[in-house]
This record gives structure tokens, sequence and C-alpha cells, in this order.
């Protein structure tokens, strides 16, 4: 088994210590129940796209105990920036999880300048607007938006078409989930790492493919 250090918030020590496997063995440490907005204008040209993620329990509880300075059981406003600004600088060289894809190829987006951050209920809450960098006329090209990690280490929970919302955009602008069979993707997958050997490690970018084919999207077109 090939091990590599993945999504360390700073310092924190629960997810210091934890590295993710690649996808051939790896399984998820951190869960986010995902909201994501595609904004857009009346025109309808797709401008950017924010994200809403409520992060499990488990995860947000640890949170607590290493970023309460002053000890009182709560995640004051400065102990909340913080945590924002931890989060936003450790998973920016992954792209934020956030990806916007046109003809086969990834859509640049701006990385954010802030991510905000509230805690409810036992959750923390990250939101966070990303824009693109050329907008997109989706009378003329269609998108497809999604959040995924390629080394499973973060999973994202996406129950429904209704995770993702159309923001600005006119009524005429559709939206289409497109989530594949796990079973048959990891069917294919397997035929393509046929060949390894058995003391062969997955190769990185036959992991990342995996991942790739098992995420969820949503079709944007108007």
């Amino acid at each position: 088994m090939v091990l590599r250090n993945r999504f360390v918030f700073g310092a924190m020590p629960l997810l210091g210590a934890m590295c993710a496997a690649t996808a051939a063995s790896a399984h998820p440490h951190v869960f986010i129940e995902p909201h994501v907005e595609i904004v857009g204008n009346a025109a309808g040209t797709m401008t950017a796209v924010r994200n809403v993620w409520r992060m499990d329990e488990l995860f947000s509880s640890s949170v607590v105990v290493d970023f309460d300075k002053n000890a009182n059981g709560m995640l004051d406003p400065d102990e909340l920036d913080a945590v924002g600004e931890t989060v936003r600088s450790s998973i920016a060289e992954w792209s934020f999880y956030t990806f916007v894809e046109m003809d086969g190829r990834d859509v640049a987006l701006v990385p954010p300048q802030k991510m905000h951050t509230l805690f409810e209920n036992g959750q923390l809450i990250f939101f966070f607007e990303m824009p693109l960098k050329d907008p997109i006329d989706l009378a003329r090209q269609k998108v497809k938006v999604s959040n995924f990690d390629e080394s499973f280490f973060v999973a994202f929970d996406f129950e429904n078409a209704d995770n993702f919302q159309l923001i600005d955009l006119p009524a005429a602008c559709s939206k289409k989930l497109d989530a594949p069979d796990e079973d048959e993707a990891a069917k294919n997958w397997m035929n393509t790492i046929a060949g390894l050997g058995t003391d062969e490690a997955v190769p990185q970018d036959q992991a990342n493919v995996y991942a790739d084919i098992l995420s969820t999207r949503l079709e944007v077109s108007c």
C-alpha cells in the first residue's frame, strides 16, 4: 500500500496524523454535505461558483479543540476566521475541490480571497465564492460543475440535483445531474490497471482517473 500526506489543515493534531491511500485502498476521513450555487446573470452567462460545505460532526469537534484558544468551549469570531484562513490555505493546491468543465477541459477559476466560517448545531460550515476567469455563455456552451477529492480523503455527499442551485440565471436554463454507476465505473477502471504486477503501486494519474469517473457532476446549459 502506498500512502501519501493529504488534506492537512495546518497544525490540527487529528488530521496531521492522517494520510490518505491511493484510490485502490482509500476511504474518506472527512465528510461534507455540499451545496453548490452556479451563479450567472439574466443574459445566461455563468460568472462564478459558490460553495457551502457543512462538515461532519467529528471533524467539526476536532476543530473546536484545536482552535478554541481561550478554552470557552466555543469558537469566537476571531477563532472562526483563523479556521477559515487555515482551511483556505491548506486546500488551495487542490483547487479548493471545485471544478468546472467545458468540452472536457477544466475552466480556470479565481481562488477565493476569504473562506467564511460558521459553527452551527455542532457542525462547521464553510462558504466561499470562486469567480470564473472568463465568464461562459451557457447558451453556446454546456458546463459541468463538481466538488470532489481525487484521493478520496474527503467525501462530498451529493444526494440529488437539489444540492445544486442556479442563481440569477434565466428560467430557461436547465440542470441535469450526472451521477455515475459506481460498480460499472469501478469495473472499467480495474480493467485499465489489470496489467500491473502484484507489487506495483497504482500510478497516481490512474488514481486520479478513478476519482474523476466516480464524481457526481451537474450539467448546466441555457
